[in-house]
């Protein structure tokens, strides 16, 4: 791992040191490079409130905003003043108080070089420069293209470096969300807007500062709304949003007269685990038993926790034989469950089936009673009960 940020960083220097010594600089270089220096400066420091909120309430490293800047770089300027561009981006951002470790800063700052390296490389294989190319369909498409270069090879660089620096054992889970990358889609979107009014109409730029600062604020609303619904141990919804989840779904299904299934999840002796190895890694068992959850049931599924060690899963339009079936999955996966835990967990699972919909109270008690069974019978097993009534 630490040969490949190595890598990674070196690469970069040296892609901008040759770019520097072998490619030609051109008069149209100083003033958008000039701009975009003094924009992304300013613009940390407009952003700054916004960002302090959202670094602390992410806990994890996060998409930013500034390929607004950094990819209108990539088009408009020579390839060492864009790297340029994109170190001064990241580490003014850094030294204003973004309280990321020194060396992540500088592969983050290194990857999104290689990206702008190879979005170029893209462009002066397929398109002209972009000072000159002409405002067609085609050339938009070539301009679309590049950004999409610049994402992909981001995207690649970066989940490398998460996917074997944490590490995970699958894949997926080193990828950010979906809106994340929605998220830096849309900044590159308007770095392609930048680098436009820095040609043809420079005061469009006040325009971009205000639109990227309104969209940066959305971008931490919806990060406050999402971390008021989760649970902080495990990432699920916490009981006060999934029942408000959990009580629109079964009213919706009761509209339509869906079959509605819930799964009442209890880690086993969870207590004992607390008293041999500690609360620290009671809580990782936790998080390892919530992963499973979400890897077994379907997106449009509600996990949530529901308190202690207890986990209810809503399975909308799944009659019992299905739940059965998804349940028994759930206890086969923690009960083999490999990792670095000390020692195997099970879990005991109730399940209520309502082929009308009762109300989400009733479910649950009926979800319980079948848990109590399940643990009374010897644990690590499924019970169910239909709801009545």
């Amino acid at each position: 791992m630490i040969g490949f940020v190595l890598l990674v960083d070196v690469a970069a220097i040296a892609g901008s040191a040759w770019s520097f010594l072998r490619v030609p600089f051109t008069e149209g270089d100083a003033v958008p490079f000039a701009i975009l220096i003094l924009s992304s400066v300013l613009y940390t420091e407009l952003s700054r409130p916004v960002e302090r909120v959202r670094e602390r309430f992410a806990g994890t490293p996060h998409i930013s905003l500034d390929s607004v800047w950094t990819f209108a770089a990539v088009l408009l300027v020579h390839p060492a003043l864009a790297a340029l561009v994109i170190a001064v981006s990241f580490f003014y951002r850094w030294f204003r108080g973004q309280p990321n470790p020194l060396f992540r800063r500088m592969f983050s700052a290194s990857a999104t070089v290689l990206s702008g390296f190879a979005a170029a490389a893209f462009l002066a294989r397929y398109a002209e420069p972009f000072d000159v190319l002409p405002r067609d369909a085609s050339s938009f498409g070539s301009v679309v293209a590049a950004g999409g270069v610049f994402l992909l090879v981001n995207t690649v660089l970066m989940t490398i470096a998460v996917y074997y620096g944490t590490p995970h054992e699958r894949l997926r889970d080193a990828l950010a969300k979906p809106f994340e990358y929605a998220l830096e889609a849309a900044t590159i979107a308007l770095g392609v807007i930048v680098a436009w009014a820095l040609r043809d109409w420079p005061v469009v730029l006040l325009l971009v500062v205000g639109i990227t600062l309104v969209l940066h604020r959305g971008v931490l609303l919806r990060q406050l709304k999402r971390q008021a619904r989760s649970d902080a141990k495990t990432g699920l919804l916490n009981a006060k949003a999934w029942r408000e989840a959990a009580t629109d779904e079964l009213d919706r299904a009761r509209r339509a007269g869906r079959h509605t299934s819930l799964l009442m999840v209890d880690v086993d002796r969870f207590k004992l685990i607390n008293d041999r190895h500690g609360h620290l890694v009671g809580d990782r068992y936790l998080a390892a038993i919530a992963e499973t959850l979400r890897t077994e049931v379907r997106g449009t599924d509600l996990v949530g926790r529901f308190g202690g060690e207890e986990f209810v899963v809503l399975l909308p339009g799944t009659p019992a034989v299905h739940a059965h079936a998804i349940a028994e999955r759930i206890r086969s996966s923690v009960a083999s469950r490999a990792g670095d835990l000390p020692e195997h967990v099970t879990v005991s699972i109730g399940l209520a089936d309502r082929p009308g919909v009762a109300d989400l109270d009733t479910v649950l008690a009926v979800a319980d009673r079948a848990l109590y069974q399940a643990k009374n019978t010897g644990r690590n097993r499924t019970s169910g009960y239909q709801v009545t009534g």
